[in-house]
């Protein structure tokens, strides 16, 4: 397993000053933002001088670069399919196997999970005509909300272009442990997003403070999650995704940066 941080967090800074920092802050490779209202560290551009450019400042870190994390319906000028389309041409000239995304839709709403499981479907073949993986996170509230949501899309669209990202936070906050998700997708998992989240009554309705997504700090179970996906046989990559910094000093950021990678580096040493 690989362990990275998704550029989310330095949305102040350009795509070389992000990744400057999550080398500084230890981590193997990085998940690229293209958030618009978060951050976006990579554009719509297929461009070869762009993307040659994206490749370089990878290397001259020495950075893997793991993913993209995109989103959905949030890309100024274009319609849902027609962005991603271009995203997946994106990460295929970049090299990034999985490109993550959000499903839209309502959780528990069976006329809005049939419309977003056909976007879905069309996009896994564009992701698959590209080499690339599409990873559809679960999110609380959306189609895909939780395991069983997640189960539901992978028998209904069997495509090589679709995985499944492993959230940490949203599976917790579908009050769910997150090990058993693991056990129960097991192959089909190509991507994780790595959150903490806090014990607390409500996490459905609750807003977790940024401070409380630092790994160690919460609730979700991290070493019994690790050693699941050890289990399975899970070799990709796990990124660091913490929303809610954007305001942040640089130095507060970067605190946040270190302090998770030093938690998952030692639970990762553990495994062995």
């Amino acid at each position: 397993m690989k362990l990275g941080c998704s550029t989310v967090l330095f949305n102040q800074l350009d795509l070389y000053g992000a990744l400057q920092h999550i080398a500084w802050a230890g981590y193997e490779g990085a998940e690229l933002a293209c958030l618009a209202h978060y951050a976006r560290h990579v554009e719509l551009v297929t461009k070869k001088s762009y993307t040659d450019e994206i490749k370089a400042t990878a290397k001259k870190h020495n950075l893997g670069l793991f993913g993209i994390h995109a989103g959905f319906g949030d890309q100024p000028g274009y319609d849902r399919i027609t962005a991603m389309k271009i995203m997946f041409e994106v990460a295929e000239k970049i090299g990034v196997p999985v490109v993550t995304i959000r499903c839209g839709g309502k959780s528990d709403d069976k006329e809005t999970t049939k419309e977003e499981f056909k976007v879905i479907r069309e996009m896994s073949k564009a992701a698959e005509s590209h080499g690339v993986i599409l990873a559809i996170k679960p999110h609380v509230g959306a189609s895909v909300y939780n395991t069983a949501t997640m189960l539901q899309m992978l028998n209904e669209i069997d495509s090589p272009g679709l995985g499944a990202n492993l959230d940490t936070l949203h599976i917790f906050r579908a009050r769910e442990d997150a090990s058993e998700t693991v056990r129960k997708l097991g192959k089909k998992i190509v991507h994780v997003h790595l959150r903490e989240y806090p014990d607390v009554p409500d996490r459905l309705h609750y807003e977790a403070l940024a401070e409380e997504e630092i790994a160690g700090r919460g609730g979700v179970e991290f070493p019994k999650i690790l050693k699941a996906l050890k289990k399975i046989g899970y070799e990709g990559a796990m990124d660091l995704d913490v929303i809610g910094a954007f305001t942040f000093p640089l130095s507060r950021q970067m605190g946040i940066t270190a302090e998770s990678r030093g938690y998952f580096n030692r639970c990762m040493q553990e495994l062995k």
